[in-house]
């Protein structure tokens, strides 16, 4: 199968939006390519997501071509284009000197080929240039080459791509991980000299990509190259990090399962008398979005009542209250937390296997046997009482004490007669 051929397949719905816009640029005289991650995950037979485009039309001429866009980016030679129902990104060639703040470039220059584009980008899989319409692929660093060896390298001199961009520390790790590349030699050096540039980039920037390498593959690696390069505590300043406690390897070890990074969690032991505090302290120095940092709060308050409570016998204790603690993303989270901290300390990981073995035999969240009309028909006036009564009656439930409907009316019927 041909390049072209594998595009069409693994695409994408934005494929048809791309080469609509590629044949109007084409149309107009200006060629266009695909370029970055589309391109390096299509050589590495891995699901193609954005599509990001490249040409040597200047951001006016893309406007002037389309009749709908968005200049947002256009300072830097970008502009999102809407066609086909897709939003892509189109990009100008262009190189970049010096650096404002690890961030942005001192000067741009808009160019005209991707042999001159190439050289301002982070690393040589990167800078892969693909026509969408005839599949010729242009390779000016090398990076199919350092593909095919697994290899990842800078474009150039990597201590001077790591002080252009900081974040492209974090993405070194993300990559080297997740693609399983080993560093092409000087790199991890020049990353450690170039650490102390985080500090000049944003928390919700490094946030975003620590999110990004939670979520990806082989998440222990990534946060061992972090380590090692002295990047964790530039990221994360105010935390006190060792790569070798319990704490961070507890963290590494739960990070992917529960899809947080947690680091907000690397410095709070089980069992500390102020944990939710020191937590919620932690959540207030991240740029966390509140839903977030409540569901970190909910899930290490779910893990240390299980801790406390029923860790030794799951059926030792009341069933209901047991199911709620491990049911929904917030008792996941906790119980594989629990068992990653296990693990972390050197303890055995059984007790927690025995509560996910039980709230997989159990069904978590039933269907309600009774509705709020059930109640009402019955005289029960709305308010905390009525709610108070449709829980306890799904307790009973996770119990096991009712299954049918007609068995949770003649509860309900009892119940009232008791309370009246």
């Amino acid at each position: 199968m041909d390049v072209l051929e594998q595009l069409q397949r693994v695409g994408g719905p934005q494929l048809p939006a791309a080469r609509a816009v590629a044949r109007t640029l084409g149309a107009a005289g200006f060629r266009t390519w695909l370029v970055g991650g589309s391109v390096r995950d299509l050589l590495l037979g891995r699901p193609v997501h954005d599509l990001d485009l490249v040409s040597a039309a200047t951001p006016e001429q893309v406007e002037a071509l389309f009749p709908r866009t968005l200049s947002v980016g256009k300072a830097f030679g970008v502009i999102r284009v809407l066609v086909e129902g897709a939003d892509l990104e189109v990009a100008t060639f262009r190189v970049e000197r010096g650096s404002l703040d690890a961030r942005h470039p001192e000067e741009l220059e808009l160019v005209e080929t991707p042999e001159e584009d190439a050289t301002r980008r982070d690393f040589t899989l990167n800078a892969l240039y693909l026509d969408p319409l005839d599949g010729e692929l242009r390779d000016p660093v090398g990076g199919r080459g350092d593909l095919e060896a697994r290899v990842l390298r800078a474009v150039g001199d990597p201590r001077a791509r790591f002080e252009e961009d900081a974040l492209r520390l974090l993405r070194m790790a993300r990559f080297l991980a997740h693609l399983q590349l080993e560093p092409a030699a000087g790199l991890l050096e020049a990353a450690r000299a170039a650490a102390p540039g985080l500090g000049r980039i944003s928390r919700e920037r490094i946030l975003e990509e620590c999110d990004k390498i939670a979520r990806g593959r082989d998440l222990g690696r990534a946060v061992e190259v972090l380590a090692g390069c002295g990047l964790l505590e530039q990221a994360f300043p105010h935390l006190a990090l060792d790569p070798t406690t319990p704490p961070v390897r507890a963290a590494v070890a739960a990070a992917s399962a529960i899809h947080d990074l947690l680091l907000p969690l690397l410095d709070l032991e089980p069992g500390a008398a102020d944990r939710l505090a020191r937590l919620e302290g932690a959540c207030a120095g991240l740029p966390l979005a509140r839903t977030r940092a409540a569901f970190l709060v909910e899930a290490w308050g779910r893990l240390e009542v299980l801790r406390a409570e029923h860790l030794q016998d799951p059926d030792a204790g009341d069933a209901a209250v047991l199911a709620r603690l491990v049911r929904g993303d917030a008792g996941s989270a906790a119980l594989e937390l629990g068992r990653a901290w296990a693990v972390a300390l050197g303890q055995g990981p059984e007790p927690w296997d025995e509560i996910a073995a039980w709230a997989d035999s159990r069904e978590l969240e039933p269907a309600a046997l009774l509705r709020a009309g059930d109640l009402l028909e019955r005289g029960v006036e709305p308010g905390p009482r009525l709610g108070a009564l449709l829980r306890a009656a799904e307790d009973e439930q996770l119990r096991g004490a009712l299954r049918q409907r007609e068995d949770a009316l003649a509860w309900l019927v009892e119940r009232l007669e008791r309370e009246s």
